[in-house]
């Protein structure tokens, strides 16, 4: 095999030219450097450019913002006042992991003290004790994503709130049948210890899971606690959908 300087040199994969190739390049070091590395180094330099790229392009695919809505059951103080939720939200992503959120949403919740009689007629009555909790709060939270892909979602949500809530719920409220107080029909006492008016900070945290369906929709749901010091205690477990861009 003749070796030229003056013309481009071709590595051949068969056993006998590699072979013969690499002799005569150990002859000759400087070429050997020069004509023979210096283009494996551009490819590889163009290859580890190219990965470079392809993962920035692949990190830039995960959504930066997102608008969703939530609605469910909810359940105000111990769980015996069951109720309805609803919050609409938008947050936009710091990072991969972290991101904040602002919302602003509402509950409903009622409950009654069944009181039932018979009139003189002989006719059922229903004089049942009805109360309804209702307040719409904003929230600021951090968020912080323990998982987060293209598809999959597990989300830690965190912050204050600020609630106004209206009341017609007693604090407490006595019953006092017939036979006690001679009058044909129970009588009924409540006793108020708190305004029906209230204006509330307090605090929220919950995890989210969401589940993206499309590279724009996305459904979840969320399982929340939130405390305030106006001394309600709320937690619900809402269903979302959202679309994220």
């Amino acid at each position: 095999m003749q070796f030229r300087e003056n013309k481009p040199f071709q590595v051949f994969l068969t056993e006998n030219a590699l072979l013969e190739t690499l002799s005569v390049l150990l002859k000759n070091k400087n070429y050997f450097t020069f004509e023979l590395f210096t283009p494996i180094m551009r490819q590889l330099t163009l290859l580890f450019a190219t990965f470079i790229s392809l993962l920035s392009n692949a990190q830039h695919t995960l959504p930066q913002r997102h608008l969703q809505l939530y609605a469910g059951p909810s359940l105000n103080g111990t769980g015996d006042v069951i109720g309805f939720a609803y919050d609409s939200e938008f947050g936009k992503y710091f990072n991969k992991k972290s991101s904040w959120f602002v919302g602003i949403g509402g509950t409903i919740h009622d409950k009654q003290w069944p009181i039932f009689y018979t009139d003189q007629q002989g006719n059922e009555v229903d004089a049942s004790v009805r109360g309804t909790i209702a307040g719409v709060q904003i929230a600021g939270l951090y968020g912080y994503s323990i998982v987060r892909s293209e598809v999959h979602e597990l989300l830690l949500k965190i912050g204050p709130i600020l609630r106004y809530q209206s009341t017609s719920y007693w604090d407490e409220l006595g019953v006092y049948p017939p036979a006690g107080t001679g009058f044909p029909i129970p009588l009924v006492s409540f006793f108020n210890t708190s305004p029906q008016r209230t204006l509330a900070i307090g605090g929220n945290v919950g995890f989210v899971y969401n589940y993206t369906i499309s590279k724009k929709i996305s459904i979840g749901v969320l399982a929340e606690l939130q405390l305030d010091t106006n001394g309600d205690t709320i937690s619900q477990c809402l269903l979302s959908v959202g679309r994220r861009f």
